[in-house]
């Protein structure tokens, strides 16, 4: 990154010091929101370590004072400093990875053809700095791999200007060899008074998204909300999978072709893309106007636009493989709705289709009575990261504004919960800080026939509800009246007549 300032003097920033500039447009605009955004990406970061060891989740998560208090002004006075620890029982980091991981921007796991919470490699990095530059504090990890007899303690910071971590101490302890997973702990400014609904009602809905997780935060006012878990088997994992050719641009098409082996096309074609046979790819290069047994490093700049615009007009390609996305599960939905304890649950998984060359599945659930109170909300997810800010602007709230609830036996104030979850390789968000999703038609159609499928099924148990209260209440008005027929026959025979009785019963 180059600026230029008034003098001609040329300035380049590091990839950290730019983030660190303009770390706003990941959120991290103002100590409440500042203070969501760093627990979200931590746990978040926590959940995929045990996911992608097939480990059930177990996490846990401390926010303290990092300093004494005085008792008079208590905790909700506004901005302070907090320590926040979060630990896992994921597969641990190995020693070598903790300083890329940990304390170097862009740098990750979460850079393949793959469903994955994280998109950019980015927000765990950003917490772990906002923490810094507002606390100049370490940050202390504390990680054990499966298998290995000892933990790792680091204490390192983030060099901003280089976008590389400095280790400041490390030491060996010993641990069980069964024993894994990591602890992460930094100080970091933040406003809980200001944040604290939201940062709770994250860890609510975190528990409906992930049931298969066990979890507990222990708050700064010195309560502990746990989530045990209620289901004991983890969604399948996505599998990575190559990309598709409409999922790519020009540029990403030249790398592709700078670093490939295959002396032809044609074997480019057929060993860099999904679901693409010779066959296919013949018949690509014959509408393309391309030679397949060219060399792929010999296309010219303007061939390779070319080439670009043929993928993007071509039909007869499959559609982008669901193998890389990890759906939660009809199961794993309706068990994370009983937290809000409702009278009927009904949830539906969409079948996969495509946004952009990226495959993508929607699930989608109502949830009715019970303890909900009256009115409509919404539960939005992608990728299983709860949405909570901006929902006006989501376009599952779009779809919710435009049913029509008395088509299916319901009103607008009915207790109804609904919930929309949708996973992708490429999810549409409109913004970095990730809280909301692009009013895009394809996926506006799934939820919307998504959630009319719901409605109807819901409609069906309301109405026969409906049906048996009636009849209960009728029996009931009629017990009445043969009640005081009876008593009313005995007060004119002097003696007791019942019910069975006077119907022969």
């Amino acid at each position: 990154m180059m600026l230029t300032t008034h003098d001609s003097h040329v300035i380049e920033l590091s990839i950290s010091e730019w983030f660190y500039r303009n770390r706003n447009i990941a959120g991290f605009d103002n100590p409440a929101r500042s203070l969501y955004v760093s627990i979200r990406e931590i746990v978040e970061n926590a959940l995929d370590a045990c996911e992608s060891a097939g480990v059930l989740p177990g996490v846990r998560v401390t926010l303290s004072p990092a300093f004494r208090l005085d008792t008079e002004i208590g905790i909700n006075t506004g901005p302070q400093v907090f320590t926040l620890t979060v630990s896992d029982n994921g597969s641990g980091i190995k020693r070598d990875h903790i300083p890329k991981l940990i304390g170097k921007m862009l740098s990750g796991t979460k850079f393949q053809n793959q469903q994955s919470r994280g998109t950019f490699g980015l927000g765990g990095s950003l917490a772990l700095l906002y923490g810094q530059i507002t606390t100049q504090s370490p940050i202390v990890v504390k990680t054990g791999c499966s298998g290995e007899d000892c933990y790792h303690h680091l204490s390192l910071k983030l060099d901003i200007e280089k976008n590389k971590p400095l280790i400041l101490e490390e030491t060996i302890h010993t641990k069980p060899i069964h024993e894994h997973g990591t602890t992460i702990s930094f100080n970091l400014r933040g406003d809980w008074f200001r944040s604290k609904r939201r940062i709770i009602d994250y860890f609510h809905q975190t528990s409906i998204i992930v049931p298969y997780a066990s979890i507990r935060f222990d708050t700064p006012d010195g309560e502990s909300l746990k989530f045990p878990r209620l289901v004991e088997q983890l969604p399948p994992a996505p599998r990575a999978t190559k990309p598709h050719p409409r999922g790519i641009d020009v540029e990403m098409l030249k790398q592709m072709i700078n670093t490939t082996k295959r002396s032809t096309l044609l074997k480019f074609m057929t060993s860099s893309f999904q679901s693409i046979g010779v066959s296919t790819a013949k018949k690509f290069f014959e509408f393309a106007k391309i030679d397949p047994e060219r060399a792929p490093k010999s296309l010219t700049s303007e061939e390779l636009i070319n080439l670009m615009a043929a993928f993007e007009i071509y039909d007869k390609f499959r559609p982008p493989s669901s193998r890389s996305l990890s759906p939660a599960g009809e199961k794993v939905l309706k068990a994370g709705l009983t937290r809000i304890s409702p009278e009927f649950i009904v949830v539906r998984q969409r079948p996969p289709n495509v946004h952009g060359g990226h495959p993508f599945i929607i699930e989608v659930g109502v949830a009715y009575g019970g303890g909900i109170s009256p009115g409509i909300c919404l539960l939005r997810f992608a990728n299983r990261i709860p949405l909570l800010y901006d929902e006006r602007n989501d376009v599952a709230n779009r779809v919710i504004r435009e049913l029509n609830l008395r088509n299916y036996g319901l009103k607008q104030d009915d207790p109804l919960t609904f919930l929309v979850h949708i996973c992708s390789t490429r999810i549409p968000y409109k913004t970095v800080g990730k809280e909301f999703i692009a009013d895009v038609d394809v996926i506006r159609r799934e939820i919307d026939l998504g959630f009319k499928d719901c409605l109807r099924r819901l409609g069906d148990m309301v109405r026969r509800k409906t049906r048996t209260m009636r009849v209960r209440a009728r029996e009931n008005r009629l017990m009445k009246y043969y009640q005081f027929i009876a008593e009313t026959l005995g007060e004119a025979v002097s003696r007791p007549v019942s019910i069975e009785r006077l119907f022969g019963e």
